[in-house]
């Protein structure tokens, strides 16, 4: 039976990634350590997809600790068809509510759930929001950033407003907890780390909520306890440590709020052709400040959040939309250079048409003063007898503050080439008090 009032305690990991024996190994750690907890957290990553009757196995084990399972999918969970696990929830079936607490969550759906408006909120996800302890492989992730969250995840934390998100993923930033404006986020990545010798060393957590107060302890598998070398904290570290994760990674842990105005935005979008200038796009757009890390990861939000608001009012007229990485960007409009070694800083500092070719030099020359700018590709059918695609249109989206540096030169060199810039401007505006009875409530813990 789960706790009911205002205290309850959650056991949390994620990534196990299908390693049956590192879940067994987990089960005899957490008996033997005799923890108190209410309910088991499982934040993704818990199968594996060539093994798919792995997840209902580790599933229906941790069930013998006697406690509800609560879990969201990762990307590891797929193929796995229908879970009948007596005793364990998939959160994405709706809100699991205890006590003055509803833990809600996130796999796969981002589209919130309805809670009541005076519980406390306990959000867990797979997927960490975009620059939270999210840093990750670059070619896995979105726009082949090193960053490995996702904007949706933002929004939801900014409906919900919990006191704790939990989530996994990032492996680099597992095992470690921190307080910022308001939510207690944890990283519980990752069950399944394996020291250099082979020996489990996998982190799980405890948190413990009262009263909205939330504490976090940290455990390894085959742990001992220890003062850490540098914050003099005694903390569970894997044998042959002397540092905490929190501090082994502080330098990546600094966080700064920003301004409140900074929320809410009036965006514009022109066309810019020869002709002259059209407005494409206007439109209010929110956005979750609280939940970014700094300046950077904001201008680098906000840019994304305007560059998919670009692509859906494209995709009104075109039948597909393609946003080019950089590497094809100079892929496609290059000189055929293979005899050549040119790296990315030589294509973006040269001023040599020769080696680059024309329409390459003109893109460059626009990187060289943002790195937000985009190459768009539009396409649209050609009649109805193959459905073969046709490019329609090469667009180049950038901020109009480029346009401050020789803007009518950069303008007819994009017109030359054959591009239709899409130029935007953003201001902030006054933020609106939103109504707590509505879907996209403002909740607070």
């Amino acid at each position: 039976m789960v706790a009911v009032g205002q205290r309850l305690i959650l056991l949390c990991f994620s990534d196990v990634h299908g390693k049956e024996d590192i879940v067994k190994a987990f089960i005899n750690d957490v008996r033997g350590k005799r923890l108190n907890f209410d309910a088991m957290i499982a934040a993704g990553d818990i199968g594996n997809p060539q093994k798919p009757e792995v997840f209902s196995r580790i599933l229906s084990a941790l069930t013998t600790l006697g406690k509800p399972v609560l879990y969201v999918r990762g990307n590891w969970d797929v193929n796995i068809g229908e879970v009948k696990v007596r005793g364990v929830t998939d959160l994405e079936e709706g809100p699991f509510e205890v006590g003055e607490y509803v833990i809600v969550g996130h796999g796969r759906k981002t589209r919130p759930f309805e809670v009541p408006s005076d519980r406390r909120v306990v959000l867990v996800t797979h997927y960490p929001p975009y620059s939270i302890m999210d840093r990750g492989k670059k070619l896995d992730a979105p726009q082949q950033t090193n960053h490995s969250g996702l904007i949706k995840i933002n929004y939801l934390v900014h409906h919900y407003r919990p006191v704790v998100h939990i989530f996994g993923h990032s492996h680099s930033f597992g095992g470690i907890d921190l307080s910022f404006n308001g939510v207690t986020y944890v990283n519980a990545a990752r069950l399944d780390r394996v020291s250099k010798s082979g020996q489990y060393i996998g982190n799980y957590c405890v948190v413990e909520l009262e009263r909205g107060a939330v504490r976090v302890e940290w455990y390894f598998l085959n742990g001992v306890w220890r003062r850490c070398s540098c914050c003099n904290r005694r903390v569970h570290l894997p044998v042959g440590w002397s540092v905490c994760r929190k501090c082994a990674r502080k330098r990546d842990l600094r966080y700064a709020a920003l301004p409140p105005e900074y929320g809410r935005l009036r965006v514009e979008v022109d066309s810019i052709r020869d002709g002259g200038r059209s407005l494409f796009f206007s439109g209010e757009l929110e956005i979750p400040v609280e939940t970014l890390a700094d300046e950077d990861a904001y201008m680098d939000f906000v840019d994304a959040v305007i560059r998919e608001a670009v692509v859906r009012e494209l995709l009104k007229i075109y039948d597909k939309v393609l946003i080019l990485p950089k590497d094809k960007v100079i892929e496609f409009y290059g000189n055929n250079n293979d005899d050549l070694i040119i790296p990315f800083s030589e294509y973006l500092f040269s001023r040599d048409v020769k080696v680059m070719g024309r329409r390459l030099h003109t893109v460059m020359r626009l990187y060289a003063l943002d790195k937000r700018v985009h190459v768009i590709w539009a396409f649209r059918r050609e009649g109805y007898e193959r459905y073969a695609r046709r490019l329609a249109g090469e667009f180049v989206l950038f901020s109009d503050r480029i346009l401050s540096q020789d803007g009518e030169r950069l303008l007819r060199m994009l017109h030359e080439g054959g591009f239709r810039p899409l130029v935007f401007r953003m201001v902030y505006a006054p933020r609106v008090k939103r109504d707590n009875t509505q879907p996209g409530r403002t909740r607070r813990g």
